[in-house]
């Protein structure tokens, strides 16, 4: 529907009419691509859906692939200050689940990387005590 006159209100009406479907598509991807804001009360949201299955020492194959999941939706929700400790703390986990028990090579390797993340595992764990009241290397609440 082309405007072949002088411009005026209807041709205003045409350019309206054509940005409009743009404006909402541009909304929508917008929208549809935000994430949940990085805040330590989002993380303490989401840390107590996770919680039951982080409380647990993880022993089997299907435990420890589900904590992969609890640390890897916590991922996505630390905020800054503990970011790059939670980073730590999920890769490790990802080795865990990749671990070959009869290897004794791959074994060692995810020792040797638990060792390695033991300062990120404090710094997360005295954050999310402090942030969220939840002693994770025990699995309990220690704030009302």
């Amino acid at each position: 529907m082309e405007c072949h006159q002088p411009c005026s209100y209807s041709c205003e009406n045409v350019r309206v009419r054509r940005l409009t479907p743009l404006i909402f598509i541009a909304l929508f991807a917008v929208t549809a691509c935000s994430e949940t804001p990085r805040t330590g009360t989002n993380f303490c949201r989401q840390l107590a859906k996770e919680m039951p299955g982080i409380a647990v020492m993880p022993a089997t194959v299907e435990e420890v692939n589900a904590a992969v999941g609890h640390f890897t939706r916590l991922r996505k929700v630390a905020p800054l200050e503990v970011q790059q400790d939670w980073d730590v703390l999920t890769e490790l986990m990802i080795a865990a689940s990749k671990v070959k028990a009869e290897d004794a090579e791959s074994v060692q390797q995810v020792a040797d990387l638990a060792y390695a993340s033991e300062a990120s595992s404090k710094s997360a764990s005295d954050w999310v005590k402090a942030t969220c009241g939840v002693d994770i290397s025990l699995g309990v609440q220690v704030t009302p």
